[in-house]
């Protein structure tokens, strides 16, 4: 698969939540597990997955485990920097060198946080890209806009 020879936007997305920045952050990178869509949105053995993880460092894992303690890693950490930044590699379901880059900022916004997700990084998927890029537009809305987002804000 070869380089996209074009630009391919970033998928972008931002909503607010009613709690501080450090409790923001911790309920995405430390709770992951408790509100990512595990039953539809997991990749490993025909189990569904059980839970899923972010190791809170640079080079750290993000992965699933089932229920028979294999996991199935999604990322890699490229910054951990509580509490307004998390970086991940992202080549779920593809190779490494597939990648493309998640990036989060929390920013204090009124009693609440702005979190802004930037997925991009679509032209190494090829000719694959755009139609890979439309579709985590969409996906982004339901596994950050909503469950992630009604997860924080359930937190204030």
């Amino acid at each position: 698969m070869s380089v996209a020879e074009f630009a391919v936007p970033p998928v972008v997305k931002t909503i607010t939540v009613g709690v501080a920045p450090a409790r923001a952050f911790d309920a995405f990178a430390r709770e992951i597990g408790r509100w990512w869509p595990l039953a539809t949105h997991h990749l490993g053995s025909a189990k569904a997955a059980v839970d899923c993880l972010i190791e809170p460092q640079v080079g750290g894992r993000v992965f699933e485990r089932d229920a028979d303690g294999v996991e199935t890693v999604w990322a890699t950490v490229l910054a951990y920097e509580p509490p307004r930044r998390l970086a991940i590699s992202w080549f779920v379901g593809k190779t490494p060198d597939l990648a493309q880059r998640v990036e989060l900022n929390f920013t204090a916004e009124g009693s609440g946080t702005r979190v802004e997700l930037t997925h991009s990084g679509w032209e190494v998927l090829g000719e694959a890209a755009q139609g890979t890029r439309d579709a985590y537009d969409k996906g982004w809305v339901a596994v950050f806009e909503q469950c992630y987002g009604n997860y924080a804000n359930r937190l204030s």
